[in-house]
């Protein structure tokens, strides 16, 4: 029993951070591929990895007279939204309850998606509708997401910790595309809905009862992690007026270093959209696998990317906390790594018409690509931890790369004829994502920074964790009051920030 009541609250959040990414970022993959598989196209299934699924005629299966240029649009309009609420989204978790944000974010999303089967079947205009809203809503649980588990993650664990949170994230795919494919050949074809729509409604009952803010806010924490969080001090303020009035815009909005991280995230939402809406439809149009196959094969670059991003986020801190390599060069070598690789695998899928040759390469590509997380996804936290949440949800801006990724598949769909117009269409398609990639990681080479930015130092806000913890038990909400200014930081990155946990004692 005591080691249960000692059992590190920490490690809970995180763990239920990585799910709710799980079954958030699930629901678009999920979507894509019921598409992609309702579409009248006949597939060959030969030499089909699973046998014995529901017949095409069966109440059970539903196929819809549906073009592939407005199947791409139905994802195009999700980004639309998402777009929308970025920065509200960071400002939000920054003015108000940043668990909250999240938990309301995602139970939206969840109850839209239960709904979603029903307004397939009604009319497609239903379907644009709540795919837009679900795409507002969604776009405020990862900059809130940020600020709950900053708050938890000690620095000298933090960087670990955010990398695991995040992974589910990129292992989301790769299980939503193979239960989707499994439960299209022997449960439904919508049946996926039900099922991770109620896995979201469940992750909300569980996320608002397990999780408070802060640790200083925590009733019940164990006494290791009580005597951890008092050496390490708290680290980042919940939600207050205070805090979202000394928001540095101007400093943030001319800042090159984070106009590399919204490149970054531009290529990179641009390639994540193609892996998940246009990859399934690519297998399906070029080497005509069934819905099931599709969903176990498309999987596989995602499990390698999940690999790579937690292994790659403990090598890159390791050669920081070792000095063997600056923060700076590490973010700048993580990016180059991961995209540049990524970019050369898709170029060269352009130019082959072999199904293992190409998977080999997406594999190769989309793993390694793993790595760029260590490089643009934590840079915020490099740059102005305390506002880690705002620079997160203005970066994410780059969403629109996942807007014209899928407006210039639409296009390309559009011209769809025969097989060979069609792999011309898909060659297309690859060349100009690799060609925007090579460029967002030339661009990030040069204007990247893991320095503490200076526009950070005066809105810094730090608490003692024994004061924080008395002042919520004798006068809940009134914590800010006990923030203080820091001292200005020292520009030199090797003595503060000389390993990417170091940043984070300031925060």
């Amino acid at each position: 029993m005591a080691c249960c009541v000692d059992c590190p609250r920490r490690y809970l959040v995180v763990a239920l951070g990585f799910i709710g990414l799980l079954i958030s970022i699930g629901f678009r993959t999920c979507f894509a591929l019921v598409i992609t598989h309702v579409m009248k196209r006949n597939v060959s299934n030969t030499d089909a990895i699973f046998k014995g699924c529901i017949p095409s005629n069966s109440s059970l299966d539903l196929h819809l007279d549906l073009q592939e240029s407005e199947a791409f649009l139905f994802h195009t309009i999700y980004f639309c939204g998402s777009i929308i609420t970025q920065i509200p989204g960071g400002i939000l978790a920054t003015r108000f309850s940043s668990k909250r944000v999240c938990a309301i974010s995602i139970l939206i999303s969840s109850v839209l998606f239960i709904v979603l089967p029903f307004a397939v079947t009604y009319h497609y205009a239903v379907v644009f509708i709540i795919r837009f809203i679900q795409g507002v809503v969604e776009g405020c649980s990862i900059p809130a997401l940020n600020g709950v588990i900053s708050a938890w993650a000690p620095p000298n664990e933090r960087s670990r910790l955010i990398t695991i949170a995040y992974a589910g994230a990129y292992i989301s795919p790769a299980v939503a595309m193979i239960l989707t494919g499994v439960t299209i050949c022997k449960l439904s074809w919508n049946s996926i809905f039900f099922i991770y729509g109620g896995c979201g409604i469940i992750w909300f009952v569980l996320w608002m009862l397990l999780v408070v803010e802060t640790p200083a806010n925590h009733p019940s924490l164990g006494e290791r992690e009580r005597a951890l969080f008092h050496r390490e001090g708290l680290c980042v303020q919940t939600g207050s007026r205070t805090m979202m009035a000394g928001i540095p815009w101007k400093s943030i909005l001319t800042s090159l270093p984070v106009y590399a991280i919204l490149v970054g995230a531009f290529c990179r939402n641009w390639i994540f959209s193609m892996l998940i809406t246009q990859q399934p439809q690519y297998f399906k149009d070029i080497y005509h696998k069934s819905a099931a196959d599709i969903g176990l094969l498309s999987a596989l670059p995602h499990l390698c990317m999940t690999l790579v991003v937690i292994s790659g986020g403990v090598m890159f801190d390791k050669l920081i906390t070792h000095k063997i390599i600056s923060t700076t060069c590490a973010r700048k070598l993580a990016e180059t790594i991961g995209f540049g690789i990524e970019a050369s695998c898709i170029f060269a899928i352009a130019f082959i018409d072999d199904f293992e040759t190409s998977l080999i390469l997406l594999c190769v590509g989309v793993g390694l690509s793993g790595f760029a997380i260590s490089g643009y996804q934590v840079n915020p936290l490099d740059l102005a931890p305390q506002y880690a949440s705002v620079i997160t949800g203005i970066v994410r801006l780059g969403s629109i790369g996942a807007i014209f990724s899928t407006i210039v598949a639409s296009q390309l769909a559009g011209e769809i004829k025969d097989r060979e117009q069609t792999l011309l269409d898909w060659q297309h398609l690859f060349l100009t994502a690799a060609v925007i990639h090579f460029a967002g990681v030339i661009f990030y080479a040069l204007f990247a920074s893991g320095k503490r930015q200076p526009w950070s130092d005066g809105y810094i806000r730090t608490v003692n964790y024994e004061e924080a913890e008395q002042t919520w038990q004798n006068e809940p909400g009134e914590t800010t009051r006990l923030f203080r200014s820091t001292p200005l930081l020292d520009d030199d990155e090797d003595v503060l920030f000389g390993s990417t946990t170091r940043y984070l004692n300031s925060i």
